[in-house]
């Protein structure tokens, strides 16, 4: 389909080439690719004279602007939203969430990657990076939902043999896909060996992924990796060599000097998950620093029963206030670094830096429509500032990705809302039945 979106304030996200922040203009889309984005009317009189068939949306008050991408997340575990909170972390994982997650199939996992992906892209976000076991399950429930997904299957100790059979069929059933593309997903240093973790690396390289690994969460992932390395977390995977791959490193919370200029060094990217961090007690990621030192830092939402939600509009303002007060700086991360977060940092940590996370010509149309028509964002002083600090998932109206609408005045188009969440239901009441 083409589409031809006129009167809407367009963000670009490109104020770094020195153009404005916003601007009301017009943007074309020709099948899965951004035509044009200009503020001249001409413009998009010419194209809908040699696009007569395009699809035409008035986006008077609303801001238009790229899809949000969730560099970090869990997406089947909105299935197990709920079922133990108020935990610490190792506590949460072993004692509630492995021995649930031992219990759930191919099925299970589609299904509560479904509701997941409902609840993303009702949000806004257009792209999400998982890790978790069954990324084939995955995969299936974003490309027919119509999100653009980056699955990492995730080899753990006690999971080999599943994660081998898992990314065979990932590259099988989706090497050809529009939407999904595969990395590699070594869990953490506390899951997984040397010989693991090295075979997670030879295959990144045989294959040409990146990795995607959970990093220095928390104090005791230090301490444990001093007392048994004699070395940080950091400086441990670079000794193993996982930054020779692309690599994002998600949470990056426990985080010395030298681990952060490891980082920059190794040109590793960050997915922040703030709330996640928060709730679990991990601490607070030195976000300033990291950025300060040049190390990409992108948002993650972490799965949905330690966040407990998926809104990237929340992870941006957390992750926003929280530097300011850890730091005590109020000028630190700024509303426009915390939306660059959300959308450009997201795709450049994914090796997709100028095809996603902007409007311009020649990048994919992976675009939102947030309704500014709302009491919680009058009076329109700074748009970007109010979509920061004041806008909810709840204000995006429209959403599409790669050329296709897939969410329209607050409807899901490409999937039945009540079906995804009843059957959601069923699963976790027959697993917890068990």
């Amino acid at each position: 389909m083409d589409i031809l979106i006129s009167n809407g304030i367009i963000l670009p996200m490109d104020a770094s080439n020195g153009s404005d922040l916003y601007f009301e203009g017009f943007l074309g889309i020709e099948g899965e690719k951004i035509s044009f984005v200009s503020k001249d009317r001409q413009k998009a009189l010419e194209f809908a004279e040699s696009h007569p068939d395009a699809r035409h949306i008035d986006a008077t008050g609303k801001i238009v602007m790229p899809g949000l991408i969730n560099t970090h997340t869990h997406v089947a575990m909105a299935l197990l939203r709920g079922i133990s909170d108020d935990v610490p972390l190792m506590e949460w994982l072993e004692q509630h969430i492995w021995p649930i997650e031992g219990k759930m199939g191919y099925q299970e996992i589609y299904d509560g990657a479904r509701m997941g992906i409902l609840e993303m892209l009702m949000g806004g976000t257009t792209t999400f990076v998982d890790m978790y076991p069954y990324e084939e399950a995955v995969a299936e429930a974003a490309e027919s939902a119509g999100i653009r997904a980056l699955v990492c299957p995730c080899p753990m100790d006690f999971r080999m043999e599943h994660f081998e059979n898992d990314w065979r069929q990932v590259q099988k059933r989706f090497s050809e896909s529009r939407l999904v593309s595969m990395w590699m997903g070594p869990h953490a240093i506390y899951t997984l060996s040397g010989e693991h973790l090295q075979r997670s690396i030879s295959l990144s390289k045989e294959l040409g992924t990146g990795s995607h690994v959970h990093l220095a969460e928390t104090q005791t992932e230090q301490d444990n990796c001093m007392a048994q390395h004699g070395m940080s977390p950091t400086e441990y995977l670079e000794k193993e060599g996982l930054f020779t791959t692309k690599t994002l490193a998600a949470h990056c919370v426990v985080m010395s000097d030298h681990d952060i200029e490891i980082l920059a060094r190794n040109g590793v990217s960050v997915a922040h998950n703030p709330q996640s961090n928060m709730k679990l007690a991990s601490g607070i990621a030195p976000v300033k620093k990291m950025l300060d030192a040049g190390v990409n830092v992108s948002i993650g939402t972490d799965g949905a029963s330690s966040n407990n939600d998926l809104d990237m509009w929340e992870e941006m303002r957390t992750a926003s206030l929280l530097q300011k007060v850890s730091t005590l700086d109020p000028c630190a991360i700024p509303a426009y670094t915390a939306l660059q977060m959300a959308t450009v940092n997201g795709a450049k940590a994914i090796g997709r830096e100028g095809e996603l996370g902007v409007l311009s010509a020649g990048a994919f149309a992976d675009i939102l429509l947030v309704d500014l028509e709302k009491a919680h964002l009058y009076p329109h002083t700074n748009l970007v500032s109010e979509l920061v600090y004041s806008a909810h998932s709840s204000d995006v109206d429209t959403v599409i990705v790669n050329g296709d609408i897939v969410v329209e005045n607050r409807k899901c188009l490409s999937m039945n809302a009540q079906e995804v969440c009843a059957t959601a239901q069923k699963h976790i009441d027959a697993l917890l039945a068990k």
